[in-house]
């Protein structure tokens, strides 16, 4: 009698096992392919178990949130998961438990302004964009950091940076205040100082000189054109900042030089308040380590190389300025008759 009992009690536990393996490891996910599924701050476990439900097919959410709490994992923490095609609950609660304290690498690239830069990193952290944008902007936000609202992009030296995705506004500010003061070390400082000019300032030449060329080994060139123009005195008439005062790219033609904006440099004399775009290290440094040369003019070369003719007279510049013309002109006559064919 007693065996079987023991016998009946064993199939019972053996039953009840069978339920709660199938209840955690039979698929609840009826996506066919994999989906992202991005955690928020202010989510709840109903709100973790719509998107279940929303993308992956989760019908019982019910039981998907009791079970996550069973298995110890009773709140929501920031983090990205990925549900795979027949996850169970097992493996979905496996994954948030591992993601806890997940970290995501950003790359803040140069040339970026500061719509680019703000989604980037909303994408990625606990941070709005407009938060983001409204703080960098803000002169009393960054006047802790000895900048103003104008001069962010000083701020922010292009890097890839490891964040955890938790990260809000003040973790991300910090880490760019480490980068940032690792970056103007004592030996750029004095770099600085012996060209007679601030960090900010080296930042907005380098941001003229960074949106000029994709070509790192003209930087010192185009750098020392700007830093020989304001020597002189000269008016620095850099079409980037044309660019930026007209608020979007391409060709700068001549109505926009009319352009009655504090950063437009053919209106204004001196740099311009702040930088145009997040300068890259290399032209940082071409400013930086500028030794001298006498040009004051370049122009595209008629090559199309992407590269610049320099000059140091006027009459120079305009013969070179009147080969890239008649060799876009044809260029463009060519482009003209091959779609007319």
């Amino acid at each position: 009698m007693i065996k079987k009992v023991l016998i009946i009690v064993v199939l019972i536990g053996l039953a009840a096992s069978a339920f709660v393996y199938n209840l955690l490891f039979s698929s609840i996910a009826k996506n066919t392919e994999t989906q992202t599924i991005r955690i928020r701050k202010n989510w709840t476990m109903d709100s973790l178990a719509a998107q279940l439900k929303l993308k992956c097919g989760v019908k019982n959410t019910a039981s998907f949130t009791s079970w996550a709490k069973k298995l110890r994992y009773p709140h929501t923490y920031p983090c990205f998961i990925e549900i795979e095609p027949g996850d169970g609950v097992w493996q979905i609660v496996s994954k948030l438990k591992a993601a806890r304290y997940q970290t995501k690498n950003i790359s803040i690239n140069p040339e970026w302004e500061i719509g680019k830069l703000s989604k980037a990193i909303s994408n990625k952290l606990e941070i709005d964009s407009a938060e983001l944008a409204n703080a960098l902007q803000n002169d009393e936000t960054m006047k802790t950091y000895g900048l103003n609202g104008k001069n962010w992009q000083t701020f922010v030296i292009p890097n890839t940076y490891e964040f955890f995705v938790k990260a809000e506004l003040p973790q991300f500010l910090e880490k760019m205040h480490e980068a940032y003061t690792k970056f103007w070390n004592q030996e750029r400082k004095q770099k600085a100082n012996k060209q007679q000019f601030s960090p900010q300032q080296v930042a907005t030449i380098a941001s003229i000189v960074t949106k000029e060329s994709h070509k790192p080994d003209e930087y010192n060139n185009i750098a020392g054109v700007y830093i020989n123009r304001l020597n002189k005195g000269m008016r620095l008439q850099a079409d980037p900042t044309v660019a930026f005062a007209r608020g979007k790219g391409g060709r700068v033609r001549y109505k926009d030089l009319q352009i009655q904006n504090e950063y437009n440099t053919y209106q204004i004399d001196g740099l311009p308040p702040g930088p145009i775009c997040i300068p890259n290290q290399q032209s940082m440094d071409a400013v930086l380590n500028y030794s001298g040369h006498t040009f004051l003019f370049f122009c595209a070369r008629e090559d199309f190389s992407g590269y610049h003719n320099f000059a140091t007279t006027g009459s120079e510049h305009e013969r070179n300025a009147t080969k890239w013309r008649i060799a876009l002109n044809e260029l463009q006559k060519r482009k003209k008759a091959e779609e007319n064919k």
